[in-house]
């Protein structure tokens, strides 16, 4: 007679056993996939904080600079002649930059983006406080001018043709006088300041005439007061601050169902959609507004 101690398992501890084993595997496996998503999508945030802070921190600390020595007319608008923000240009007229500058240069709207709306460009001029390297890299001498435009442009490192990047172009120096501003525009060396960004908007905050009142225009919000103020022979809004946003995105898709890209996205003063809603990228607004400080005094 064989001991019970020898006797094998019955059909329904098998079962059972089984059972509990494909529920543990399933917990265990649950919270493996978990971990990974949870992984990833830390990773994408770091990816976007690093890209977003940094990058627009870049951006700000030149934007600062704007009107820099332009000490004989710091109040700052459309007609300010060599006015840090460069709205306008031409050889005749009161233009803020008096060269043959095209147009599409200058500070306006109208770039590429990944949304259903257009993209921004800032054209910023500014003497050298000391010498330094212009946002291309080159070195810059102390008095020197220095004009420079933040776009949106193509990645050339990216596979797609949608992947946009921040990119800052500047002269090429010397330009100690103001005809010296040569190769002003995207002649391809234009460097990448912060990749993967779907949209870009600069706002404009200005200043009435007695100082008591702040307000915040688009580029084209602000050429339309602007062209009115001009119509009625009165100042128009003086430029104190730049608010600055960027749509970051991924470098990944995620494809994250929590993640829903037909969804609209609040952006600054408004919903964007995207054009692109099939991929799953984690994406983030950044904003930061600039006080310039160059633009603040009162004339000599």
């Amino acid at each position: 007679m064989k001991s019970k101690l020898q006797q094998g398992f019955t059909l329904i501890e098998l079962i059972i056993a089984l059972a509990l084993g494909l529920i543990i595997s399933a917990a265990a496996l649950q919270l493996f996939v978990g971990g990974l998503i949870t992984t990833r999508l830390q990773q994408a945030s770091a990816e976007l904080q690093d890209s977003g802070v940094f990058g627009l921190e870049y951006m700000a600390h030149d934007i600062r600079l704007t009107n820099y020595g332009n000490i004989s007319h710091p109040e700052l608008n459309d007609t300010t002649n060599l006015g840090g923000l460069v709205l306008t240009s031409g050889l005749t007229g009161n233009v803020n930059l008096p060269i043959a500058l095209d147009t599409k240069f200058l500070t306006t709207s109208g770039g590429v983006s990944n949304v259903n709306a257009k993209s921004d460009q800032l054209t910023i001029l500014f003497t050298a406080p000391e010498a330094m390297f212009n946002c291309e890299g080159a070195e810059v001498a102390a008095g020197e001018f220095v004009l420079q435009r933040y776009f949106l442009r193509k990645d050339d490192n990216a596979k797609n043709d949608t992947d946009y990047a921040l990119a800052c172009d500047a002269n090429r120096p010397p330009a100690n006088t103001i005809a010296q501003l040569t190769e002003v525009g995207d002649n391809g060396k234009s460097q990448i300041i912060m990749p993967r960004v779907d949209q870009l908007r600069f706002y404009l905050g200005t200043q009435n005439a007695n100082k008591t009142n702040l307000a915040y225009y688009t580029i084209n919000q602000y050429k339309a007061v602007a062209k009115a103020a001009a119509t009625a022979n009165i100042k128009p809004p003086r430029i104190v601050s730049i608010k600055v946003g960027a749509l970051v995105r991924s470098k990944d898709d995620l494809k994250n169902k929590l993640i829903d890209p037909t969804k609209a996205i609040q952006f600054l003063d408004g919903d964007v959609s995207l054009t692109n809603t099939t991929n799953k990228y984690l994406r983030r607004e950044y904003t930061t507004t600039i006080a310039l400080r160059n633009a603040m005094g009162e004339p000599l």
